[in-house]
């Protein structure tokens, strides 16, 4: 066997170097564990991840592509039982289906006579948060993007009816993109709640993070996650727990009995705004705390790093107030996909058409005011203030941008929910075969648009070469290929300690 000589993982004899960090590998005495070494159809088992309560993870190498990936393979004993692989498979197919990134990707399903019941998932290739954690506390900054992250991914995950119940350090990965080492990948769905199951009376999770209604064995919804975030957030904000405990019935006590402490009371680096938050995640009451994950990731959003809890009051945001230090951007998007429940829309206004002639002009954006000059006196915290929009285009299937950015925030058509504003939405349409289209997007109230697209002129033949022969046709719209989530960074769904 060999061993890594950064992460420490134990690899088959013939591989060269750590999938995870590409450390060349070292000769290792170790024996070999169970299972590695194995080959699943295509894919060869060559280093272990973890175990849980339903299986094993693995590192696995496809034998022609070289291409590594993560498999999690199901106990043989559990495989036996139809209902469970049925909820095996249908849990990962239907996160997969969000092709959210934030959430891991599935590549496949299989179910063998021989090999048995296994998922193929991307292989992430970054430490977890808990590896993160050891350090000691996390830069504000970061705090507040890897939160709103991974409120992101709740959102998305609960408005499919699936509540996830194993939020903690271990199920977040962080890897490296844009730049940025702390780009959210969250895993392991092994004890998700899917919105037909019923109350077993057993509580399902990990102590240290349960809310009060998930450790009395109560069926639950979103919010349980929501509070499981509460807890992550005040740990990164303060390299400790809020309740630390020696055993499980401590934790599930102190969750339940006592009230959280303020997390700018360890870090003077905490903002008010972040304080405020962390306590209203942590409410006992499940009614207390936010409606929706998609409303924690607009609260977080809105959080200005820089006011600190013991400088005086931290202006910020929930809802319908924008920071003015963030004027310059003016509206604050929420994906698609996330929670209806962040508010009622409005009524719809008549549809807006615009045409491809005569393309918006886009005003450049105002320089960011000072956070002093025109931040709000009071911070009220009510639900967020939400309009729905409705984008289509003609045709069909333009991907939409928000001015400077990369990511879409979409496919025509479909419905976006936007942070309602008197400022204008600056989207750009995109389809192969035709023009770049620019326009600007009252969020004032919910409404309507289409935008139609012009195709691209074709390219101009010179007849003078030969004048007797025809212009060649002008080539063919191809459809624009869906852009792949970047496949990187650690996977331990089977995390010890279920």
């Amino acid at each position: 066997m060999k061993a890594c000589p950064s992460c420490q993982r134990i690899f088959i004899d013939s591989q060269p170097d750590c999938p995870l960090d590409r450390s060349p590998l070292q000769p290792s005495s170790a024996s070999t564990p169970p299972g590695v070494g194995r080959e699943l159809g295509n894919y060869r088992l060559i280093s272990h991840l973890g175990d849980g309560g339903m299986g094993s993870i693995y590192i696995a190498a496809h034998g022609s592509l070289k291409r590594y990936v993560a498999i999690k393979v199901m106990k043989p004993e559990l495989a036996t039982r139809r209902e469970l692989v049925g909820r095996f498979f249908e849990e990962a197919r239907t996160v997969n289906s969000l092709k959210h990134p934030n959430i891991v990707e599935s590549i496949d399903l299989v179910e063998d006579v021989i090999d048995g019941v296994y998922i193929v998932l991307e292989l992430l290739r970054g430490p977890d948060l808990k590896a993160r954690l050891s350090s000691g506390p996390i830069h504000i900054d970061s705090v507040l993007h890897i939160g709103a992250q991974i409120a992101d991914a709740l959102a998305a995950v609960h408005q499919r009816g699936i509540v996830h119940r194993d939020l903690k350090p271990e199920n977040l990965i962080l890897i490296s993109r844009g730049g940025r080492d702390d780009f959210v990948k969250l895993i392991d769905f092994g004890v998700a709640q899917v919105a037909d199951e019923g109350s077993s009376g057993q509580p399902f999770g990990t102590a240290a993070y349960m809310a009060p209604e998930q450790a009395a064995g109560r069926r639950v919804d979103g919010r349980a996650d929501i509070y499981a975030l509460g807890v992550l957030l005040f740990e990164m904000a303060t390299g400790r727990h809020p309740f630390p405990s020696g055993n499980d019935h401590e934790y599930i006590m102190r969750h339940a009995d006592e009230t959280p402490p303020k997390a700018s009371s360890f870090s003077i680096t905490v903002p008010k705004a972040l304080d405020e938050l962390i306590a209203r995640c942590l409410a006992k009451k499940p009614e207390e705390r936010f409606e929706s994950a998609a409303a924690v990731a607009v609260a977080i959003r809105a959080i200005d790093p820089h006011k600190r809890a013991s400088g005086g009051r931290a202006k910020w945001v929930v809802g319908a107030f924008v920071l003015a230090a963030a004027a310059g951007a003016g509206v604050y998007f929420v994906p698609q996909y996330l929670d209806a429940q962040a508010a009622a829309p409005k009524p719809k206004a008549a549809p807006v058409v615009a045409e491809a002639a005569k393309p918006a002009e886009l005003t450049p954006a105002p320089a960011p005011a000072a956070a002093e000059e025109a931040a709000p006196e009071e911070a009220p915290a009510p639900g967020a203030t939400t309009v729905e929009i409705e984008i289509n285009s003609q045709p069909t299937g333009a991907n939409v941008y928000r001015a400077g950015e990369t990511i879409a925030l979409g496919k025509t058509p479909f419905k976006a929910t936007l942070l309602q504003s008197n400022k204008k939405a600056q989207l750009r349409f995109e389809l192969a075969g035709y023009e770049s289209h620019p326009i600007d997007v009252k969020v004032d109230e919910s409404h309507e648009i289409t935008v139609k697209l012009a195709k691209l002129a074709p390219v101009a033949v010179d007849q003078s070469v030969h004048p007797t022969s025809p212009p060649p046709p002008p080539p063919p719209s191809v459809p624009e290929k869906p852009k792949k989530a970047q496949r990187e960074g650690t996977l331990d769904p089977f995390a010890p300690g279920r």
